[in-house]
């Protein structure tokens, strides 16, 4: 041991002695003042110790690492999902957008056109009914003007004008085919026998005139009745 712990130990020893000399006179001292005194000293002695700060253990540092990883990890892995999500979906997402646009713009069309539709119904069934009506005043007009066509054979061939006769009967054989293209079948069976007829007058113009005046106004009674089928009042 050396110099200076010695003189450090004997101050201590000789500062306890006194300290004790010094408890011994105060004992002498009024009870209020020794109960305050040793109220104060245990006040002092129960004044708890600031608590040791306690080492973190290596397996605890090392799994706080471990979860501040695996927090690092989530944050990054998430983030990557979202953006990839975006780069992958924002595309389609706007192109579903425009395709509904488009597709509103449709049935806008659709709807405008189907008013449109249900606007013009009674004028198409007026344009139908007014098609039909037309059809059929060509159709009577084509007969009058067969008929007229075989007065005027008629007329030519008892007159003894063969080229006007000639005339006339070209004229018959072109109403009589425009006349079997608006009829039905059953009729067109009728006109196909009027046909074969002015066939037949066509050769009998140059070999018997008669037998032609015959059969020409066959061929006008076939169309007269042919004229109150189609169009004699019920």
């Amino acid at each position: 041991m050396t110099t200076n712990e010695d003189n450090l130990q004997e101050n201590l020893e000789k500062k306890i002695t006194e300290a004790e000399m010094e408890a011994q006179i105060e004992e002498n001292k009024t009870k209020e003042e020794a109960n305050s005194s040793f109220d104060a000293e245990v006040v002092e002695k129960q004044e708890p110790a600031a608590p040791k700060k306690t080492e973190m253990s290596k397996a605890r540092k090392i799994w706080r690492r471990v979860l501040i990883w695996l927090v690092v990890l989530a944050i990054t892995f998430s983030g990557g999902f979202f953006l990839d999500s975006l780069m992958r979906y924002g595309p389609e997402k706007a192109l579903v957008e425009v395709l509904k646009s488009d597709l509103q713009v449709s049935q806008d069309e659709i709807t405008t056109l189907q008013a449109e539709i249900e606007r013009l119904g009674p004028f198409e069934d007026q344009n139908t009914a007014l098609k039909e009506d037309n059809a059929a005043i060509t159709t009577h007009l084509t007969l009058l003007s067969v008929r007229a066509a075989v007065a005027d054979a008629t007329l030519a061939i008892v007159q003894d004008r063969m080229p006007d006769a000639k005339l006339a009967l070209d004229k018959v054989g072109s109403s009589l085919d425009s006349l079997k293209t608006m009829l039905n079948k059953d009729q067109v069976e009728v006109v196909d026998n009027m046909i074969q007829r002015h066939q037949l007058i066509l050769i009998e113009l140059n070999d018997d005139g008669f037998s032609a005046i015959t059969d020409l106004e066959v061929l006008a009674t076939k169309l007269n009745t042919l004229e109150n089928t189609l169009y004699a009042a019920p």
